[in-house]
């Protein structure tokens, strides 16, 4: 349905500190290194605020001007990381704690991205569930089993504060960070 030629994807996101992201990121390598599971390695590590997107190329300019433009009269959200858990046996991730306060930024990021991009943007059906991925759609059911006994047996604790979302841009193999903007 959609040409790397004429389109491109991009997400919205919190991403997680570079010292989070590196601990992150030795999961992600366990999880290919003992199961093949690769499509999580392409992003850093980070909590979605708008999930994957295509637009048309000639509309990347206007993108990152609406991106820029956001603004949101919130304090920085505390963020705590607290161990796994799992959707279904498709998706393992470290889970978020529960924040009303990311869930405002989530919805005013929505808001603002859908009221510009409404063609190519569609609000969340589903209820906002922060998590940061450590593996999805690329599981096979039979090694979620055995991935999920590792999973459930590991300690993650961590926390951080953020004031900044970041728009990715996938390039061939890797989502990039194309622009930054504190709220």
């Amino acid at each position: 349905m959609n040409n790397f030629d004429t389109h491109s994807m991009f997400y919205v996101a919190v991403l997680c500190p570079e010292e989070i992201n590196r601990k992150v990121h030795q999961y992600k390598l366990w999880m290919r290194d003992h199961f093949g599971c690769k499509v999580a390695l392409k992003s850093p590590a980070h909590i979605t605020m708008i999930a994957p997107f295509w637009l048309p190329n000639e509309e990347e300019d206007s993108l990152i001007k609406t991106f820029n433009s956001f603004q949101a009269a919130l304090s920085p959200v505390e963020i705590g990381l607290n161990n796994f858990a799992h959707f279904s046996n498709r998706v393992i991730f470290v889970s978020v704690t529960e924040n009303q306060q990311l869930t405002l930024l989530q919805k005013t990021v929505e808001e603002h991205f859908i009221f510009q991009f409404s063609r190519n943007i569609k609000a969340e059906q589903r209820p906002f569930h922060p998590h940061v991925t450590i593996a999805n759609r690329d599981i096979k059911p039979g090694d979620f089993i055995k991935a999920w006994q590792y999973f459930s047996k590991q300690q993650l604790e961590e926390s951080f504060i953020s004031n900044t979302i970041s728009l990715l841009k996938l390039s061939p193999g890797k989502w990039n960070v194309i622009a930054e903007k504190q709220y």
